[in-house]
């Protein structure tokens, strides 16, 4: 029962307080690895915004996933 009690407060937390830098992050480094790639600025087209957006949903699921690890960790380590 722990571990569920963690997840949840997991999941709770990261939506209060990740989601938005989650969201900023992943979608700042889609844009820089594009850069990179490329070697110049890039212009927003389709498929550089298409990058970008998932490069934002990728971050945004990682995060929430060690979010929902950490706190059904913490929840089954303090809450037997």
């Amino acid at each position: 029962m722990g571990t569920i009690i963690g997840a949840v407060a997991g999941i709770v937390l990261f939506g209060i307080f990740g989601l938005l830098p989650a969201f900023r992050f992943g979608g700042f480094l889609a844009l820089y690895l594009l850069h990179r790639v490329t070697g110049k600025s890039v212009d927003p087209t389709l498929p550089v915004r298409v990058c970008i957006a998932a490069g934002a949903l990728i971050s945004i699921l990682c995060g929430a996933g060690i979010a929902l690890l950490a706190g059904a960790l913490l929840g089954s380590i303090f809450l037997l």
